[in-house]
């Protein structure tokens, strides 16, 4: 076995175990998802000699010991996937504690990083209980609104909703949402450009920042594509906020007891109102604390882990 090969648990459905009280078990329609993500990433994030550990070859790769010593990696180290990395002898990465990927992977936590952005386009509103969630959903905006669970992620855990009162259905789907933590409500807005920063905490505070993709997803936020965004394509104040955002993110992961890859989403969209065809930018969406559907094309052929350096901020 080649000796620079990696053992990898791809955990697609991280967000589901951070939301989970206790022990996880994903449904058989997550692992038929996951296992159709998962393919997207073999020959990208995954080297040609690197190993996909699963829950299909874990007992094989446990019992024959071949794994063992290898440096072990997981897309998010939960405790699902750094038992997977330990019980084949994989040497796993050092990992934030549970408490702190749940912290930072939340929704609320990217929206206090957001609040204080230099034009951010638009306010997102953050709903403990169902009557703030209703009141909100009560104000006018153009296009209704978009709510988003605490954990989420591939258009997982959000729902479109019209403004006003929903209907019986939808706040039983509140209501759900709400058991498993606070709701982020922001307007629905119509996107025309995504962007994407990848980028790595250090254990020593250091970030270290990939240059800007262009990313394509589904209208339901499910990933399809990322694309290389050549300088000439990206606007100097585009550049200069995206950097803004993604260096801000990255202080505030490390502030917040994170390290290891994370990444950002951006987008422009149509101007809510009377002037649609005029495009603004949402300097940040989210905050993806784990490795991204773009790592490879965004940070190339670094090996970020082994970065050494003071504390602050280094571009690719």
């Amino acid at each position: 076995m080649n000796p620079g090969a990696r053992c990898w648990v791809l955990n697609l459905d991280a967000e589901h175990e951070l939301e989970t009280v206790g022990a996880y078990t994903p449904s058989a329609h997550m692992r038929s998802v996951v296992a159709a993500q998962q393919r997207k990433l073999l020959g990208t994030l995954l080297g040609p000699d690197d190993i996909l550990l699963t829950e299909a070859n874990l007992d094989k790769y446990t019992a024959s010991g071949t794994l063992r010593g290898m440096h072990g990696l997981a897309w998010c180290p939960t405790p699902r996937a750094l038992s997977m990395l330990n019980a084949v002898g994989a040497i796993a990465e050092a990992a934030p504690s549970l408490d702190v990927l749940r912290r930072v992977n939340a929704r609320p936590f990217a929206s206090e990083v957001r609040a204080p952005l230099v034009q951010a386009s638009f306010e997102k509103h953050l709903a403990t209980h169902l009557d703030m969630a209703l009141e909100q959903l009560a104000k006018p905006t153009a296009q209704g609104w978009l709510v988003r669970r605490a954990f989420g992620a591939a258009g997982r855990g959000r729902q479109r909703l019209a403004v006003g009162k929903p209907p019986a259905s939808d706040q039983a789907w509140l209501v759900a949402s709400l058991r498993l933590g606070p709701l982020t409500i922001e307007p629905w807005v119509e996107i025309e450009t995504e962007y994407t920063r990848s980028g790595w905490v250090g254990v020593d505070g250091t970030v270290l920042i990939a240059p800007p993709c262009f990313q394509k997803t589904t209208r339901e936020g499910a990933w399809e594509r990322t694309d290389t965004a050549a300088p000439d394509l990206v606007t100097r104040e585009d550049d200069r906020l995206l950097q803004q955002a993604v260096e801000q993110s990255g202080r505030a992961l490390a502030s917040a007891g994170y390290f290891g890859a994370f990444g950002i989403d951006a987008f422009r969209h149509r101007l809510q109102g009377g002037n649609s065809r005029r495009l603004v930018l949402n300097p940040m969406s989210e905050i993806n604390a784990r490795f991204t559907m773009d790592w490879t094309l965004g940070m190339g052929s670094r090996t970020p882990h082994r970065e050494t350096g003071g504390r602050g901020v280094t571009t690719t």
